[in-house]
């Protein structure tokens, strides 16, 4: 009996690590998660698989093809069922076919940087450890006046940050459209630091847009890429002049709880896994460089915001919960808070379209965000 209840024991033991391990892995882990839905043309229109993803309101992209290398911007909703979802193609680099396909569904509205400037650069940002990030470069009509840097999140690419630099493009501001190490298509990681390390990359690009006569520099940051520039800041409070959070990650430890309670563990699986990622042991089992430090990648504690920053976000976000935006704003009341309408996770542009155009527009030109109409709440903090 003691050794049918050891032998038990021992078989829980192994799957509770090995649930915390993947679970650990995942949240670190730089490779894209785009899943595949199987679709078809149906008329002028494209037939989805409904979920709370598809049905979502606003315009979409659509990759397909043999590498997932076409195009389609997917507009509203024609019709839904509890089974499928009708919406109309509004334009596309190549033929959709009437036969089921494979294609991912995004929030990419743009299939690339060419749509918003056919002149736009490729360029390499140095690093300081002697390699270098590729970035895009979108000229302003002055060199010499501000540039925006444009942050993705984790395990996205450059292509997320395209419906910021339309914003900034409108303006005449010069754009340049990073990336990091682990982030998408930035220099290759074993896995993320979650904006412990990544912090210097960005810094890198600060300095190399001031020496190209950047006279100001705001950062737009998206998601994981807010960390970023609030670690950034941490160490530097004068590292850029203006900020701009879009869906934040500004507390670790709160959306690894999240994640826990979402997939229905229990919660003492959000202790075991932050112990791990933040032990020398664990971390080098998952491979992260060097233990993870969830005190400092708490962003609502211990750093000051000196610049002038506004934070969109929608209270539908079920990876980043809005509430863990609202204590961040509670710890610092300078910041502007603009809460678009439901949308799933870093789709506030997509969802709320006018909406973050008016704000963002508003911030990049040094002026207050234009608040919407009744229907919809915002908060701002002067």
């Amino acid at each position: 009996m003691i050794g049918t209840l050891a032998a038990a024991f021992v078989v829980l033991l192994a799957a509770t690590t090995g649930v915390i391990w993947l679970l650990a892995r995942r949240i670190v882990g730089v490779e894209p998660r785009r899943k595949t839905v199987t679709v078809r043309r149906v008329g002028d229109d494209i037939e989805l698989p409904q979920s709370g993803l598809t049905v979502v309101g606003g315009s979409y992209g659509l990759w397909f093809g043999e590498r997932f290398e076409h195009h389609a911007l997917i507009g509203p909703v024609v019709s839904s069922d509890e089974h499928r979802v009708i919406r109309r193609v509004l334009r596309s680099t190549a033929p959709l076919s009437t036969q089921p396909f494979e294609a991912q569904w995004t929030g990419h509205i743009m299939s690339g940087p060419a749509e918003i400037d056919p002149d736009w650069d490729d360029v390499a940002v140095p690093l300081r450890d002697g390699a270098s990030a590729p970035a895009w470069l979108f000229r302003g009509t002055d060199l010499g006046g501000p540039w925006v840097i444009h942050v993705q999140g984790i395990r996205t690419s450059r292509l997320v940050t395209l419906r910021s630099v339309e914003v900034a493009q409108s303006l005449g501001l010069t754009s340049l459209v990073i990336t990091y190490r682990g982030a998408g298509d930035g220099p290759t990681a074993s896995a993320s630091m979650l904006g412990q390390r990544e912090w210097s990359d960005l810094a890198d690009a600060i300095a190399y847009a001031r020496s190209r006569g950047a006279g100001a520099v705001y950062v737009v940051a998206w998601s994981m890429g807010a960390g970023l520039a609030l670690e950034l800041l941490r160490r530097d409070p004068r590292a850029f002049d203006r900020l701009a959070l879009i869906a934040p990650a500004t507390h670790w430890r709160g959306i690894i709880r999240h994640g826990v309670k979402k997939a229905s563990l229990p919660g003492f699986v959000a202790s075991l896994v932050t112990w791990m990622l933040g032990s020398r042991i664990g971390s080098e089992l998952i491979g992260v460089p060097s233990p993870l430090n969830f005190h400092r990648l708490d962003w609502t504690k211990n750093v000051a915001l000196p610049t002038s920053t506004i934070l969109i976000h929608s209270g539908g976000d079920d990876e980043i919960p809005f509430e863990l935006t609202s204590r961040f704003v509670d710890a610092h009341p300078e910041i502007i808070l603009v809460q678009t309408i439901a949308s799933p996770h870093g789709w506030e542009a997509n969802v709320d379209p006018e909406l973050f155009r008016r704000a963002l527009t508003s911030w990049l030109a040094a002026g207050e965000p234009i608040m919407g109409g009744p229907d919809k709440e915002h908060r701002p903090r002067l």
